[in-house]
């Protein structure tokens, strides 16, 4: 890699730390206003917060499908702490109940069962598509050689493309 490229990798990750950070702050400094039990949800977020830290991907499928699941187990509970005067009595209620943790933190794994069981099922399901359309291809090449003769059902321009691609 040259020295140039160096650089803008370098200055890419520096800016994309400063967002991370301006991120954080501000949703930091949303919560500070409405009180300390408001604090409850940047509680139920940790699983959020430590994926936009470590989803290295570039999509951020990782932070989406973790933290709108989150989000979603830590939602009920933000509504009941607003409705009933979010006192710290109520906050202090919702902290010690061991079930509120586990929704809020069992959405979040359930994000995390989705992110790591979905894609490698759809990668299976698209692969034995593939390989069910290439064995009809392959039929049609037998009927090919059955109807015009081994001349016009050949592979060898199919093999030719593949040496020069590298494809195996």
């Amino acid at each position: 890699m040259s020295k140039n490229a160096a650089q803008k990798a370098e200055k890419a990750s520096k800016k994309a730390g400063g967002f991370k950070l301006i991120l954080f702050m501000t949703l930091v400094g949303c919560f500070i206003p409405f009180g300390i039990p408001t604090l409850l949800v940047g509680l139920g977020l940790i699983p959020t917060l430590v994926a936009l830290a470590t989803d290295a991907d570039e999509k951020r499928s990782g932070l989406a499908t973790i933290g709108y699941l989150n989000f979603a187990g830590v939602l009920p509970f933000w509504i009941d702490l607003w409705t009933n005067g979010q006192s710290m009595d109520v906050a202090m209620r919702i902290i010690r109940d061991p079930y509120s943790w586990v929704i809020m933190l069992g959405s979040a794994g359930i994000g995390h069962l989705i992110l790591f069981t979905v894609p490698p099922a759809i990668s299976i399901f698209i692969k034995s598509r593939q390989e069910a359309r290439l064995d009809v291809l392959r039929e049609g090449l037998k009927q090919l050689d059955a109807i015009w003769g081994p001349d016009v059902a050949t592979m060898a321009p199919i093999e030719a493309v593949r040496k020069n691609k590298g494809i195996q």
